[in-house]
């Protein structure tokens, strides 16, 4: 709906399928399904049993929706704004790989793919995955005769990653802050009464002059950061925070 009527190839077995349509007049699903099996069964050792068959699942219900849904209802005009097809699309290939990702599955076969070559090269998985996705956007160029659809495929790519982290790791609303401080006992009580916060304490030694300190182990909402970095300019200006994004939290004592 949104990337193959605007010709954006975002990465990937999707992004080949599209430039092999518009190249060979051949479905999109039947391209998909076509791309992602072999690579599929080539991965059953690095994806065990239970996550092969799966995978197998999504490769198969994921090429038959994308063939046959476009044949048996018609699908919606979008429009003509391709940088708006381009956000929309890789918003919803996100939230398809999220969720597949959340129920124990794959998307498919490129990142087995990229697990082979880094096996076999000096690569990380990450860096194999952006220089053949960033293959796939390149050839896109030269397939639509169109830069600016590979721009757009860069974006598409990029939506799509922000969204999939986004859907497995859920948002940073929650925060874990990390108080190293000398006068944690005059810390502590203002941060449990006037703030509602509590946490851990950690003992630990100054590593420059060996002295006793104390680390303060909270996880906080957004906005109670604002308020904690008060209290610790007021009551202790040498204590320095180190504030982190908490992807996900588990536990009715994840606070206590």
């Amino acid at each position: 709906m949104f990337l193959a009527p605007s010709q954006i190839a975002a990465g990937g077995p999707p992004g080949l399928a599209i430039l092999g349509h518009y190249s060979l007049g051949i479905s999109t699903g039947f391209l998909l399904f076509i791309i992602n099996f072999p690579l599929v069964l080539a991965g059953y050792k690095l994806l065990g049993r239970k996550l092969f068959i799966r995978s197998l699942v999504v490769v198969v219900l994921t090429a038959f929706f994308t063939h046959f849904l476009p044949i048996l209802f018609e699908l919606p005009d979008l429009g003509d704004n391709r940088l708006l097809n381009a956000l929309y699309g890789g918003l919803m290939m996100g939230l398809g790989i999220g969720l597949m990702f959340k129920a124990g599955s794959s998307s498919g076969g490129w990142s087995i793919l990229a697990r082979l070559i880094s096996s076999r090269l000096n690569l990380s998985l990450g860096q194999c995955l952006f220089f053949m996705d960033a293959g796939v956007i390149l050839l896109s160029a030269l397939v639509f005769q169109d830069f600016e659809a590979a721009m757009l495929g860069g974006i598409a790519v990029f939506v799509t990653g922000r969204m999939v982290d986004l859907i497995v790791s859920g948002s940073s609303d929650i925060k874990v802050v990390h108080i190293s401080c000398w006068k944690a006992g005059r810390l502590k009580p203002i941060i449990e009464k006037q703030l509602g916060i509590s946490g851990s304490v950690i003992q630990a030694k100054s590593l420059k002059s060996g002295g006793d300190k104390e680390i303060l182990f909270l996880i906080i909402e957004k906005t109670q950061l604002v308020p904690i970095r008060k209290v610790v300019e007021d009551y202790d200006p040498e204590a320095y925070l180190v504030v982190m994004n908490a992807m996900e939290v588990y536990g009715t004592g994840s606070r206590a």
